[in-house]
């Protein structure tokens, strides 16, 4: 018998019997059975419980209580492979870099799909190059693309070929992710940013003009942005754009810094100043 069909007969056709036999003994057997059904549904639906309030709570924008929530979801017996993974991207996310790791690890060693071990080592890259080995987080990148192309790993990668500072190699494989989709934020971000790094400063603006009117939730797009439009001689506009990537407030999987961009955003307030 295959798993979905064990499934199938514990969680639905068993529960209907037993329903049929308790109220043919008696009614109160049978609501005894329909009771004892709803709590034992109840018992194995908490980590789907659990991680819809962690989801209710990071769409807030709180991610301390998203962890806790997913923390507990991950926690029960028959948690989901996925919610152990994004329990561990939130650890990540947080600046739990350890705690991270020591989620993610673990679940390679699982008898699991081709599939679930690439989501896994997609995010164990990230740890690898927030704990500075950002070689080991490419060479795992590589890896898991050449298995299979998907848009976050071709963000992530080449997001990490820009920070290695190999650019004609991020260049030519930024636009390969373009190819792949050319709608994706966080792509174009990092093809106008390997453009305007080379010196391709107008290819570099073809693809912001692309970019920014999509209104990207994370700051790293207004700030490169502004560094383009620095390069132009726009300072009012580089400081506009700097305001709103201090508005979208960095997240630790980003390069950037608040005071990174506070700092470059009054050397731009200055050099407007100065221009007028």
């Amino acid at each position: 018998m295959n798993n979905r069909l064990a499934r199938t007969v514990l969680f639905l056709i068993l529960p209907i019997v037993l329903l049929i036999i308790g109220f043919k003994t008696s009614i109160l057997a049978g609501l005894c059975v329909f009771v004892l059904y709803i709590l034992l549904g109840l018992i194995f639906a908490r980590p789907l419980i659990y991680t819809a309030i962690g989801n209710s709570k990071y769409a807030k924008k709180d991610l301390t209580g998203a962890l806790k929530w997913y923390k507990k979801a991950s926690q029960q017996k028959g948690a989901a492979l996925q919610i152990k993974i994004y329990y561990g991207y939130l650890l990540l996310k947080s600046g739990n870099v350890e705690e991270a790791e020591n989620e993610l690890a673990p679940l390679l060693e699982l008898n699991i799909s081709e599939v679930q071990k690439n989501s896994v080592r997609s995010n164990l890259a990230l740890v690898y190059w927030k704990k500075g080995n950002i070689d080991q987080a490419i060479v795992t990148l590589e890896e898991v693309i050449s298995n299979q192309k998907a848009t976050t790993i071709y963000g992530s990668l080449g997001y990490m070929y820009i920070l290695k500072g190999d650019l004609d190699k991020a260049v030519a494989f930024n636009k390969e992710a373009y190819e792949f989709n050319s709608d994706n934020p966080a792509i174009l971000d990092n093809l106008g940013q390997s453009y305007f790094l080379r010196g391709e400063y107008e290819k570099s603006a073809e693809i912001y003009e692309r970019l920014i009117p999509m209104k990207p939730t994370f700051p790293d797009a207004y700030y490169n942005y502004a560094l383009l439009l620095d390069s132009k001689g726009n300072y009012e506009d580089a400081y506009y754009y700097l305001q709103k990537a201090l508005r979208c407030k960095p997240s630790f999987l980003s390069s950037l810094t608040f005071k990174e961009i506070e700092a470059k955003s009054e050397e731009m307030c200055e050099k407007a100043k100065q221009a007028q």
